[in-house]
């Protein structure tokens, strides 16, 4: 990525040049820039503090799907009916997104303040098929990172019961001493084990191949995954949609997500509701999305990420 913005500035890959951008948008397609500019203005794409740097998973994320707000969608809708096998359309691409604070219960209303965590997608993919029925597909996004984000309760000085973090029979058996169920201060239970014992009449029966033996399952980087499932499960309950899915979308040569991703798929009771793409994969559909000369997208995503042709 330095030798191709180093190209960009100079003509010449191996000049230096620093890995921070002087201004945020140097990291979008020109094609979508302007509408970032517009989402960040209305305080629909809160930024990451990172966003200026070459390798920002966010300025990926935008990259890949912003040309879907602003270009013809039918190419990336036909290749998404193919992944989810069912024909769909897609109705809009939302970014950061996190539906209601509800959905979850991981924070005290439905609205989130400044200092509020909650879970939240890269990307959501407002769908349609052809019945009429909505589809919701979230997405997380991944560049240079080296895995997921853990679970934080394991470790927080408030849990006061480690003995389900370091016995995953003890979790699978009661998941309601989960220290994230309730952590210290907050104001209602969360709701990530519940949602799956409803869908599936227990915890374990939700994750058959989540080892009995060992720490719990979801301490590492199946916790990310785990969030980003239950959240697909909540806007469906919520009636936000009729049917959801999870997608990873990787940089091809990320070793260290890809293995994570696919334990965690291999280990649920409905794993046709997670899909990974390599991000190669998406380039001949945004070639279609956003053709304009001299820099059709795909093309642009290929040569400043150093994606391969093919996956």
């Amino acid at each position: 990525m330095l030798r191709a913005r180093a190209t960009e500035l100079h003509g010449d890959p191996d000049a230096r040049v620093s890995p921070l951008l002087p201004q945020w948008q140097e990291g979008l397609h020109p094609a979508v820039r302007a509408e970032a500019e517009t989402l960040v203005a209305s305080g629909a794409l809160p930024l990451h503090d990172h966003v200026h740097a070459l390798h920002s998973s966010q300025a990926f994320a935008l990259n890949l799907f912003l040309p879907a707000r602003v270009g013809d969608r039918t190419a990336l809708s036909a290749f998404v009916s193919d992944a989810l096998g069912r024909a769909v359309s897609i109705v809009d691409v939302e970014l950061e997104f996190i539906g209601s604070g509800d959905l979850l219960a991981e924070i005290p209303g439905a609205v989130p303040g400044p200092d509020d965590r909650v879970t939240q997608a890269d990307v959501a993919l407002h769908l349609q098929d052809e019945a009429g029925r909505r589809g919701l597909l979230l997405v997380e996004v991944k560049l240079s990172e080296g895995g997921f984000t853990a679970c934080g309760g394991a470790g927080s000085r408030g849990n006061r019961d480690r003995a389900p973090c370091e016995d995953a029979a003890i979790f699978l058996a009661d998941p309601a001493r989960c220290y994230l169920r309730r952590p210290r201060h907050a104001a209602r239970d969360r709701r990530y084990w519940t949602l799956f014992a409803a869908h599936h009449g227990s915890v374990a029966a939700a994750f058959p191949g989540a080892a009995p033996t060992g720490p719990c399952p979801f301490a590492g980087d199946w916790q990310q995954p785990m969030r980003n499932h239950a959240l697909a499960l909540a806007a469906v309950e919520a009636g936000l949609a009729d049917f959801a899915a999870v997608a990873l979308v990787h940089h091809d040569h990320n070793p260290d997500v890809p293995g994570p991703w696919d334990a965690y798929r291999e280990a649920v009771a409905a794993p046709e509701l997670l899909q990974r793409w390599p991000a190669s994969r998406l380039l001949t559909a945004l070639d279609a999305t956003l053709p304009a000369a001299p820099f059709p997208v795909g093309a642009w995503l290929r040569e400043r990420y150093h994606l391969p042709e093919t996956p």
